[in-house]
């Protein structure tokens, strides 16, 4: 049987024959038989400069068709082949390595990454002292320059502030932070999506096209809601307010409800539920002085130059605002509020005062019958129930942390005129 050629096994000898090499005959070097031209059988097709048996000249046509490009050879292909194969043993071996570590991680003993934790957190705190420090200053000589010097270099007192600390540095840092988060969109658009509802609660808050659009409506409908500004439009059918017959005037302890319980406005003292402090296993009703619209008590006093200028400041400030919102008159009431605002000044502790910082000195755990005692001009349980939702027994203990406080407040609501 006449042996074939073939052309991927043979190509550079065909070469040699296409570009008129060593072959003058039909017979190559290997034994095999080569036409050229001539007729051909039934098992052979033209091609290129010749044909060749065993039909295998369907590679030629198709490498002539193609343009004469040549194929690849023998050497090419197992070069190509090393490479995608040490290729994919690259990325096994990667992924067994990132496997591995990931095992040794979660395998590694919890103490450890505590240790871990803390190391970095004492070099942040090291470096945070590092670059608060003033190295320059003698620490025998003037101790808190040496150590707040470098914080103060780079920090002042902002103009709308009275101080200014690491304090509050830390807070207007976390509230960056949340407002970052609230902006973010949301993810849980339930109906009761406590998500949902804080994120659109803010962003109604700095929708100034909206704001600017209602102006001063909303806050015209609340004090209208209250009987207005000399309390004399309040309708007499409304619950909570003086029977019919009487005066039309409003009762002040459902004024006083819808201020702490409606709009969650401390007005003359704060109302919250913390932690107890002299026992943090359980929660308990906490009340504090409060009510101040200025900073600080001081203020309304007059102790000093700046106190002056802040409070006329605030005077024209609050008369302008009262005549936006349909005040008549609004020089003599703004002159009425203040002159309340500094009584309240003149009964309230300030917070940089010793009595402040000790909870001991402060802290009152009494009854709700004892507080009616000392705040009678007040209907505390109803008040307390109505906020609560609940109906609190006269023996419910609540910490009072401003008792002299609180009880000349109540002086103060009885002499003062209910308009």
């Amino acid at each position: 049987m006449e042996k074939t050629y073939s052309l991927t096994a043979h190509y550079d000898e065909f070469q040699e024959v296409k570009y008129g090499g060593r072959y003058s005959s039909d017979i190559l070097s290997n034994g095999m038989t080569l036409s050229l031209g001539g007729s051909l059988d039934r098992h052979t097709t033209r091609g290129r400069g010749g044909t060749l048996s065993n039909g295998r000249n369907k590679d030629l046509g198709s490498t002539s068709s193609s343009g004469g490009l040549p194929r690849w050879s023998r050497r090419e292909i197992c070069l190509l082949s090393a490479l995608v194969f040490a290729a994919g043993m690259c990325v096994i071996l990667g992924s067994m390595l990132a496997l591995k570590y990931i095992s040794l991680d979660a395998q590694q003993d919890p103490q450890c990454r505590q240790d871990c934790q803390r190391k970095r957190s004492l070099l942040r705190a090291a470096r945070f002292v590092q670059s608060n420090i003033d190295p320059t200053i003698q620490p025998c000589q003037d101790f808190y320059s040496f150590a707040c010097g470098g914080w103060l270099r780079r920090h002042g007192i902002p103009e709308d502030k009275l101080s200014y600390g690491i304090i509050t540095a830390i807070g207007e840092h976390n509230e960056e932070k949340m407002e970052r988060l609230l902006l973010e969109p949301i993810k849980r658009q339930g109906v009761d999506s406590a998500e949902r509802k804080v994120k659109d609660f803010y962003r109604s808050c700095i929708n100034v096209q909206e704001i600017d659009k209602l102006g001063s409506d909303p806050l015209t409908e609340v004090i209208d809601s209250c009987g207005g500004w000399d309390m004399s439009g309040a309708p007499p059918k409304t619950p909570g307010w003086e029977r019919e017959g009487a005066p039309q005037r409003p009762d002040f302890n459902e004024l006083l409800y819808r201020t702490q319980g409606v709009y969650s406005t401390a007005v003359f003292f704060s109302l919250t539920v913390n932690v107890d402090d002299k026992n943090s296993s359980r929660n308990a009703i906490r009340i504090d002085q409060e009510g101040l619209t200025l900073p600080d008590s001081s203020l309304y006093l007059g102790q000093d130059e700046d106190s002056v200028k802040i409070l006329a400041a605030y005077k024209a400030l609050m008369e302008r605002l009262l005549s936006m919102l349909g005040a008549h008159n609004a020089t003599q009431k703004s002159k009425e509020i203040i002159h309340l605002e500094t009584r309240l000044a003149n009964i309230t502790v300030s917070e940089y005062d010793d009595q402040r910082k000790d909870i001991s000195t402060m802290y009152n755990r009494i009854t709700l019958r004892q507080l009616q005692n000392i705040a009678p001009s007040l209907h505390w349980k109803r008040l307390l129930d109505r906020i609560f939702h609940d109906n609190l027994s006269e023996d419910e203990e609540i910490v009072v942390l401003a008792t002299d406080y609180i009880q000349k407040v109540s002086d103060i609501i009885k002499s003062t005129s209910q308009r």
